[in-house]
């Protein structure tokens, strides 16, 4: 059930719209000239749930029994019959327009809504309406059927017309709070005062020129939409109707005044068809160029969001292809090079720009192009798409760049070759150690077969001179010599510092800063110089501890060395401890002290066995501590401070 108020509103809207159409009866007899009610009850069909139909229908009613008791006193009977013709009326064109405009509606939006209502409601409904309500005149002998229908049918129309778009667009301005502004407040009273001006001047005229009368119809449906035509209609009927009221019908025959009101009827129906069917192309048209700029706002929207994922995954490449830690390169399908990021560049010693355009191959080492030529022939007939291996670069100052090169085809929809992706990472680094290992693992051999010989040596001259110690000789001696092949192994094999050299053969001792004193620069020995010095100490400190100054708690030794630009010297000076006397046979210690140094250095060893001390003295040319390196130092003899 609708809320009471919107049934008092609806009913006083209906008593409105009677009384309209009976202030625009001016046929004597003929009570129906222009007639809205129906309008009013036929929108509400509309609008409203079929549920509630029966509500809106039972409010016609009781507006057309009051409006019959106020200014029409037909009997009972005949009130009903005028009731069901108009009920029957409006039921089935809501009943027949329902599928076509999907009630209940909001408002009308499309051509062919209008149109649907134009032929059901506004034609096809006043038929049953005509047709019942004549036939009840001519029963009852108040007019002829003839005579009847025809004001009746356009009565019906014109109102039906005028009242169920304008009640519509009424409603929904309320519910949706449309207020107009100042504006259009004035450009619509214009049009009304437009309307009213060209009535009057046609009215007075004899209406030789009504044709410009929907003028400013069209005017307001093209402004407005439904509610300026509906209400510029509305302003028109009221033009007509205040000035139809001054008609002089005595002087005019009964045919001529049937006629006169005929045409003003249909000058009203042309006008307000005119007027909706042009609101709805107005709307229609306005609503697709709604469509169209919303559509269109929300493609740009897309294209900008599209066009901004584009940019941000170019600008992820583009930061990936520039700095990442390896080359890329973008190789085009003739093979030259399309792009090249800058880690590519500088692995090879050049610009980005003076190797993109150029092929590959003017950057490979020549005699790994053979390797590049396979490589493509197997891209370009179809049986492989990617590959990876390594070959050599050339680097723009002539030396070589070992690369390891990985490649990914990517292809036309007819199998062409597109562009390659080449990522190539130095692996010079990696080539180097390996070819160190392999030359690390061919020094190890031939030290190792060195190392067995000196054993074999020591073994043999130990035996021969001492073999009632031979086990606990021998063994010290293969310490030392174990300590100084770790010291070399620690370092590599490549540069030893003689300080620690020092220490490593004498640190058993536990007297190094007090009874061992070691003073000299920081000197760098390689691998030969420094295996040969590390038994010469050790035989120093072996007969420091056994006879010399080590043996005694008041003992101490200073070693030093110095070196000038061209020759090294070391020595050994031991003070305090018992007198010393010379060999009476030279061993193998001597050996190693003199003939063995000496010759490895080639250099020259003095010992002297004075009785307060051994000092033992070697001097050697500079070159033979040239295989040694070190920072700052381009001859090699110095190690860092």
């Amino acid at each position: 059930m609708p809320g009471a108020a919107g049934l008092v509103a609806v009913y006083l809207l209906y008593m409105l719209a009677a009384g309209f159409g009976r202030w625009m009866t001016v046929i004597p007899d003929i009570p129906i000239t222009v007639w809205p009610p129906s309008g009013v009850i036929l929108a509400m069909l509309l609008i409203r749930p079929r549920q509630s139909w029966p509500w809106w229908i039972a409010v016609g009613a009781a507006g057309e029994l009051t409006g019959n008791l106020l200014w029409y006193d037909n009997p009972l009977i005949w009130a009903l019959g005028y009731i069901l013709a108009n009920a029957a009326a409006v039921l089935s064109a809501a009943l027949l327009l329902a599928p076509y405009l999907g009630t209940p509606i909001r408002r009308f939006d499309s051509l062919r809504q209008v149109l649907a209502f134009l032929v059901v409601g506004v034609i096809g409904a006043p038929v049953i309406s005509a047709t019942l309500g004549s036939a009840i005149d001519a029963f009852v002998g108040k007019n002829p059927f003839s005579v009847t229908w025809p004001v009746w049918w356009l009565g019906d129309a014109t109102g039906i017309l005028i009242a169920t778009p304008l009640v519509i667009s009424l409603i929904n301005m309320w519910h949706a709070r449309i207020r107009p502004d100042a504006m259009a407040v004035v450009e619509g009273a214009a049009i009304g005062l437009l309307i009213f001006g060209l009535t009057a001047w046609e009215m007075i005229t004899g209406a030789a020129h009504a044709f410009i009368l929907p003028l400013p119809i069209l005017w307001a449906a093209l402004r407005f939409e439904f509610r300026g035509a509906t209400l510029a209609v509305l302003s028109l009927a009221l033009a007509i109707g205040t000035f139809a009221q001054g008609f002089h019908t005595a002087e005019i025959s009964a045919a001529g005044v049937v006629l006169l009101h005929t045409r003003m009827q249909m000058l009203l129906l042309v006008a307000a068809a005119t007027g909706v069917i042009v609101a709805a192309i107005t709307r229609q048209q306005r609503e697709a160029v709604a469509g169209l700029a919303r559509a269109n706002s929300e493609l740009e929207a897309r294209v900008a969001e599209r066009t901004r994922a584009i940019e941000a995954a170019e600008e992820r490449f583009r930061a990936t292809f520039q700095n990442a830690g390896v080359g890329i390169s973008i190789v085009g399908g003739d093979g030259r090079l399309l792009r090249v990021n800058e880690s590519l560049a500088r692995m090879l010693g050049r610009e980005v720009a003076d190797m993109e355009g150029h092929p590959l191959d003017d950057f490979t080492h020549p005699d790994d192009l053979a390797l590049n030529h396979e490589a493509w022939q197997r891209l370009q007939s179809g049986t492989a798409d990617e590959y990876d291996l390594e070959k050599r670069y050339l680097h723009a100052d002539g030396v070589v760049v070992w690369g390891h090169t990985t490649v990914s085809c990517v292809r036309h929809p007819d199998g062409r070759i597109a562009y390659l992706i080449k990522i190539i990472q130095d692996i010079t680094a990696r080539r180097r150690s390996d070819d160190a290992r392999q030359m690390l693992m061919r020094e190890v051999n031939h030290r190792s077969k060195n190392l067995l010989s000196i054993v074999q040596v020591i073994a043999r001259q130990t035996a021969n001179h001492s073999p009632q110690e031979f086990v606990t000789v021998f063994g010290q001696r293969l310490q030392a010599l174990a300590a100084n092949q770790d010291l070399l192994v620690n370092n590599e094999w490549q540069r030893i510092d003689l300080t620690e050299l020092v220490e490593s053969q004498l640190r058993h001792f536990g007297a190094i800063g007090q009874r061992v004193r070691l003073s000299g620069p920081a000197v760098v020995l390689p691998p030969a110089a420094a295996q040969t010095l590390g038994m010469a100490l050790h035989e120093l400190a072996t007969n420091a501890a056994k006879y010399g100054s080590l043996s005694v708690e008041t003992g101490c030794v200073d070693i030093s060395w110095s070196i000038d630009d061209r020759a090294f010297h070391m020595s050994w000076r031991e003070t305090g401890g018992p007198d010393v006397q010379p060999p009476a046979a030279k061993g193998f210690g001597s050996t190693v002290l003199d003939t063995m140094t000496a010759a490895s250095m080639s250099g020259k060893v003095r010992i002297d066995y004075s009785p307060e001390g051994l000092l033992w003295e070697l001097r050697c040319p500079r070159s033979a501590l040239r295989d040694g390196t070190a920072a700052g130092d381009p001859a090699g003899l110095y190690s860092t401070p």
